[in-house]
């Protein structure tokens, strides 16, 4: 009996010593709590919501979430992306229609007002990404299309060099949002299979820009306006457009899946549950220094990044001196520009069909990214080897220079797709868009603003940097 006493007392003892805990032992235990809870995803308790609905119902309303991203929030985002796109070909058109002349630029003036935008662009890609992880996405890039549509619209004031040296520096600063941005979001909503495509889509819609923004300008082109020169016109144009543009995302673009205007309460929940699988979260606003190492360290990162400013260089070229090129080979304004409509029709179809095969057939993104350099090598080819006296022909050739932006954005759906962690993956894309950037501040300064002179001075083939080999 007193042994029995004995035990129950020991219980009662243990009780008191284990299962209740003391004060400070709980306040330990929710700091734990809650700084668990600061280092998990935004999308984690629409997640758990989403698995209290049965398994059949949660199917259903993924293929409804599906067709409702896929029909209202990717047309969107392919109309802001080639606004964006848009914007900065501005500059191509105006060159067409007397740009150079009317403020009065020489010599590499056109090459610097051209790169200055992807200065602004490389400066601008680093802060974009910590501010695209700091702040509600959809409200930051209304902003962005806000004020870019101010400066294309300030474009018109510009009268020198200076001052559209400074309104393109700033364009491209504030640009530099929008790839990560829309990288981001399709990572939010589309699943690692279904990415590549709507990638391919909405990056495609730089043809569509370049086909609008063709005509467009060949439009303003036969403007009698005695106010404002046919450059101008262009610019208050599309920058009004964007304006426009910007108004209606300030109230209607999501932040992520949880916000969506279009989804109700329960389909929220599914669409976190519905992308789960591509184990990259949704959203995390703290950055974790850990993960900004680990991006450091690894060398696919370098890889992507190298990809990144060789690509950069060709579109660099392509997007600022194709009106340039088409000049030289003596064509008048109005036909500089419709000769550049078929450049976005290639850019379309190749893009959109690089997408749609990458999807289809599984790990074949990186043998399609080198495939859709084929035609851009071949075109470059042909413009330095082809007589000017063939000119169609060699119009052809800087059609097939436009292929390259299907690697582009393949190459973007490498990073969404295998980097996981948000903080690694943003500091992977804020390293892909500065090396990007930095290629096309490179491109416009691989064209030469004169006709040389040293084939005349008895120099080597060494010494003439003007020499080209015959292979």
């Amino acid at each position: 009996m007193s042994s029995l006493k004995a035990s129950s007392q020991d219980d009662v003892d243990a009780v008191k010593t284990t299962s209740v805990p003391s004060v400070a032992e709980g306040v330990v235990k929710n700091e734990k709590h809650a700084e668990d809870e600061a280092h998990t995803d935004a999308g984690l308790a629409f997640y758990r919501e989403a698995l209290s609905i049965p398994l059949e119902r949660r199917e259903e309303l993924a293929a409804v979430i599906l067709k409702k991203i896929d029909y209202t929030l990717l047309p969107f985002m392919c109309l802001i992306y080639l606004l964006s796109f848009l914007d900065k070909q501005t500059l191509n058109y105006s060159n067409a229609y007397g740009l150079q002349e009317g403020l009065g630029l020489k010599g590499r003036d056109y090459s610097w007002v051209a790169s200055v935008t992807n200065i602004g662009y490389l400066v601008g890609a680093y802060p974009s990404n910590l501010a695209l992880q700091k702040f509600p996405i959809g409200k930051f890039i209304s902003c962005m299309l806000l004020s870019w549509g101010v400066l294309l619209c300030a474009m018109v004031g510009a009268k020198n060099f200076s001052g559209i040296m400074v309104l393109r520096f700033l364009l491209g600063a504030l640009e530099a949002c929008i790839g990560p941005a829309w990288m981001l979001i399709t990572s939010m909503v589309w699943t690692r299979d279904e990415q590549p495509l709507r990638m391919c889509i909405w990056l495609g819609c730089n043809g569509i820009a370049q086909l609008l923004g063709a005509g467009i300008s060949w439009g303003i082109g036969h403007s009698n306006s005695t106010v404002l020169e046919p450059f101008q016109l262009i610019f208050l144009t599309i920058g009004v457009i964007t304006l426009a543009v910007g108004l209606v995302a300030l109230f209607l673009f999501p932040n992520s899946p949880m916000d969506y205007k279009l989804f109700s309460a329960e389909e929220k929940a599914v669409a976190v549950w519905r992308v789960s699988g591509n184990q990259t979260g949704i959203k995390h606003s703290k950055i974790l220094w850990h993960q900004v190492k680990e991006a450091f360290m690894d060398p696919r990162a370098y890889c992507v990044a190298a990809q990144q400013l060789s690509i950069g260089i060709i579109n660099g070229s392509i997007t600022n001196f194709m009106s340039a090129l088409l000049k030289g080979f003596g064509y008048t304004s109005e036909q500089n520009v419709m000769y550049q409509l078929p450049n976005g029709a290639f850019q379309l179809v190749s893009t959109v069909a690089a997408g749609w095969f990458s999807s289809k057939v599984k790990n074949m993104t990186i043998i399609t990214i080198c495939l859709v350099h084929i035609p851009s090598i071949v075109g470059i080819i042909g413009v330095a080897t082809i007589n000017i006296s063939h000119r169609l022909a060699l119009t052809a050739c800087c059609w097939l220079l436009g292929i390259v932006g299907a690697a582009i954005i393949l190459n973007w759906s490498v990073i969404a797709g295998n980097f996981a962690g948000h903080t690694k993956r943003m500091t992977i894309n804020s390293a892909n868009f500065i090396f990007y950037a930095a290629g096309n501040v490179i491109g416009p300064f691989m064209f030469v603003p004169e006709e040389r002179e040293e084939g005349f001075l008895d120099l080597t083939d060494r010494e003439n940097e003007s020499f080209r080999y015959r292979l």
